[in-house]
């Protein structure tokens, strides 16, 4: 079985979490939904320029967001 991509899991992960929906983060950064849909599903890549909104809306670093491979898990675990 194929491994997914860190940041798209990562992202979905992130918002499922927190019980945010897809749209909510679009139109949060300013993306279609059906846009942000193609983000966590892997087939887009997320602009680098939405990275700082995104990083707060979720209320993480950047590098949780692109190395962390168990955000879900980790992120209850962060040093404040």
């Amino acid at each position: 079985m194929k491994e997914k991509p860190i940041v798209p899991n990562n992202l979905k992960q992130l918002r499922k979490k927190r019980g945010i929906q897809q749209k909510f983060v679009a139109k949060s950064i300013g993306i279609s939904a059906n846009y942000y849909c193609q983000i966590e599903n892997g087939h887009r890549v997320l602009p680098t320029k939405y990275l700082p909104i995104i990083r707060e809306l979720f209320d993480v670093t950047l590098d949780e967001i692109f190395f962390e491979k168990e955000i879900a898990k980790c992120d209850s675990n962060r040093i404040a």
